[in-house]
C-alpha cells in the first residue's frame, strides 16, 4: 500500500460529509511514486508492475473502499502472456489502491471513466459560473452589510447570467426579430 499523504482538513471534511472530491492532478509531477513493494505508482495514480507496464483497472471494492488492479498481461482470466511473470497466482499479480491513502491520487471514481468526465465537466461549469458572478459582475464589489442586500445582488446577477445564456442560445432568432421590427417601422 501507499504511504498516506499529508493530512488535509478539506479532504477530511469532504470524506466526513460523504462527498467525493473531483480534483485534477498536478501535471508538473512527472516521477513515479514508490510503494512498500516492487510496484510503483505513476503520476496519474495507476500502478506500474515490475515489468514496467501500467496495470489494468479491475473494479472498485465498495466494502473496503479500494480499487483493484490486475496484471496487464493477463488474457481472459487465467492465462498470463508475460515473459517474466511477477506472480505465480493463477489470476496474475494484483494490487489495491485506497482512496483514504491519497484521495487526490486515488479517487473513488476512476479518472478515465465516463462518470469522471461528466462530473468534472459539471465542476468546471460551476467554476466558470462562479468566476462570472465574482469577477465579471463584480459581486464582491458591493459594500453591503445586510444579508438581504447580498441576496438581492446575487439574484440580480443570476438573472443577468440567465439573460446572457438565453441571448447566446437564441441570438440568430433575435437578430431576425430585430430586422423584422425595424423593417415595419420604416
Amino acid at each position: 500500500m501507499m504511504p498516506p499523504m499529508m493530512p488535509d482538513p478539506s479532504y477530511d471534511l469532504l470524506i466526513h460529509q460523504n462527498i467525493e472530491p473531483f480534483i485534477d492532478l498536478n501535471v508538473r509531477g512527472k516521477k513515479n511514486l514508490e510503494t512498500n513493494c516492487d510496484i510503483q505508482i505513476s503520476p496519474d495514480g495507476i500502478p506500474i508492475c515490475p515489468a514496467g507496464k501500467r496495470m489494468k483497472h479491475y473494479g472498485f471494492d465498495h466494502s473496503q473502499k479500494r480499487h483493484k488492479w490486475r496484471c496487464p498481461m493477463m488474457k481472459k482470466r487465467t492465462s498470463n502472456t508475460c515473459k517474466k511473470p511477477c506472480s505465480t497466482a493463477k489470476f496474475g499479480r494484483t494490487f489495491h489502491t485506497c482512496s483514504k491513502d491519497n484521495p487526490r491520487l486515488f479517487p473513488k471514481t476512476p479518472r478515465d471513466s465516463e462518470k469522471w468526465k461528466l462530473i468534472y465537466k459539471r465542476r468546471t461549469t460551476v467554476e466558470r459560473t462562479n468566476k462570472r458572478e465574482k469577477i465579471d459582475y463584480k459581486l464582491e464589489s458591493g459594500r453591503h452589510r445586510s444579508t438581504k442586500m447580498w441576496y438581492i445582488r446575487i439574484y440580480g446577477i443570476m438573472m443577468c447570467q440567465h439573460m446572457d445564456a438565453w441571448y447566446a442560445h437564441q441570438r440568430e432568432d433575435l437578430i431576425n426579430l430585430k430586422q423584422l421590427i425595424f423593417q415595419k417601422a420604416a
